[in-house]
């Protein structure tokens, strides 16, 4: 499994998934991986996307042929079944390139670009970590028989005895920059988790929680989801606008309340929003097993 080392949310998932597999193993430059792999920048970087067929291949950038000599090391000393990439374009066509089926997670938002193309066409199989409802994005159409939306996945367990639900908003602070959620924020009396809050486990926080506000991520979502907690939602800029292509699967859906703006009437947004608590429709209960079911049989069928 290769997991982006961009926020935590890949080697997560990465992770949620790997516990239904055997022997899977986590290969990133995120802390915690299984196997560690160098970081792709430097100075003096050319033609970093060759000409617009990739996202990241830059020239002259040691870093980068170091991490893929590592990812080619290791693909050879342990030839696996299959290698799953959550995500990069480089990574699903280099593995590809060593003669190893890849499955490769999808992504929201608008992705129709060449190098997102080539890569989920280069995929034996595409996971896509949204509920199976949802209409096939247009820039996933051309691959449907081989995309498999498995709902939203969560790293987490609820507890099965949590307590009541109290009067708390919870607001989760991830490593974004969008300034609309602090500023929302900031106009509640709140718990915040992240940051310098940080906790290993949100699960108690999110499950007795009254509200939480968090931005529109996969990972936040399939938690608050997982949790069964009424939120408020702010999709935050992101490349390729996923987090707006979730808010908009959330409002499709009827789930949650979708902010993209403060809105003037605060107090009555927070009554609103705390009466949505069934999530039932973002599949996340067995959303980890069913994306290790699609891994496992490529693996087992070897294409």
């Amino acid at each position: 499994m290769y997991a982006h080392h961009q926020g935590s949310g890949h080697l997560h998932r990465c992770r949620a998934i790997a516990r239904w597999l055997d022997d899977a193993v986590i290969l990133s430059s995120a802390p915690g991986a299984d196997v560690s792999l160098p970081l792709d920048v430097g100075e003096g970087a050319r033609d970093t996307t060759a000409a617009g067929t990739l996202h990241w291949a830059p020239l002259g950038v040691p870093g980068f042929t170091a991490r893929m000599a590592t990812i080619a090391t290791w693909i050879k000393e342990n030839q696996p079944a299959a290698f799953y990439v959550d995500t990069s374009v480089e990574v699903v066509c280099f593995v590809r390139l060593l003669g190893i089926p890849v499955i490769c997670v999808a992504m929201p938002g608008h992705r129709g670009d060449p190098p997102h193309q080539l890569a989920y066409s280069q995929a034996s199989a595409l996971i896509a970590p949204w509920p199976s409802t949802l209409k096939t994005p247009p820039h996933l159409r051309k691959f449907k028989s081989k995309l498999y939306a498995v709902g939203g996945i969560s790293q987490f367990a609820v507890d099965p005895t949590p307590g009541p639900r109290n009067d708390d908003i919870v607001v989760l602070q991830g490593r974004g920059g969008g300034e609309l959620l602090p500023a929302f924020a900031a106009q509640l009396s709140a718990w915040v988790l992240g940051g310098e809050n940080r906790v290993a486990n949100p699960m108690p926080y999110l499950q007795r929680a009254g509200l939480v506000v968090a931005a529109a991520g996969q990972n936040s979502i399939a938690d608050i989801a997982t949790a069964g907690a009424p939120a408020i939602i702010i999709p935050e800029q992101r490349p390729f606008d996923e987090q707006e292509a979730n808010a908009q699967a959330l409002e499709s859906l009827g789930l949650a309340t979708i902010l993209r703006e403060i809105p003037a009437d605060i107090p009555a947004t927070l009554r609103a929003a705390q009466q949505n608590t069934d999530w039932s429709a973002w599949q996340t209960a067995g959303a980890a097993q069913r994306a290790a079911e699609v891994i496992q049989e490529v693996a087992t069928c070897g294409q």
